[in-house]
């Protein structure tokens, strides 16, 4: 299996397992349960929608050399938080969908050569591996609380 294959995969098990979760919830189990002190269900889909997004727009520009963005991440949460707080879980989650696929398809896009030791190798790694391991954990909570179906 070569570099990239290796990523994609990593990257699509955490996908598929936050896919799973996901289909356990509808619209009220998905503004009730909570996975963080500030965040339901559906706040968590919004916040993956917008930086799966981001996460796979720069990456042409940080395997073109420039420097990753420097974030304020509290800043930019707050303003997705209140930009997704309008929209349903039923409507946010195929936004998720193809955020994911945007995301698969900027790795795949990646010179290999760019994706072992460096910037673009870094970013795949935050942004989308890490990015999901990190929020796991109150998802899990949160489908942990639902009923048995």
């Amino acid at each position: 299996m070569n570099v990239r294959d290796a990523l994609l995969q990593r990257f699509n098990e955490r996908v598929m397992r936050m896919r799973a979760a996901l289909d356990r919830f509808d619209d009220p189990a998905a503004e009730r349960e909570r996975v963080g002190p500030k965040w339901n269900v559906r706040d968590l889909v919004g916040h993956f929608v917008f930086w799966d997004t981001e996460a796979a727009e720069r990456m042409p520009e940080i395997a073109g050399g420039r420097k990753p963005p420097d974030y304020d991440f509290d800043r930019v949460n707050d303003e997705v938080f209140r930009k997704y707080r309008r929209m349903s879980y039923v409507m946010l989650v195929p936004q998720l969908r193809a955020a994911e696929e945007k995301l698969a398809a900027a790795i795949r896009a990646v010179p290999a050569e760019l994706l072992i030791d460096s910037p673009v190798r870094t970013w795949v790694d935050e942004a989308a591996i890490e990015h999901y391991d990190r929020h796991w954990p109150g998802l899990k909570a949160a489908v942990d609380r639902l009923p048995a179906s």
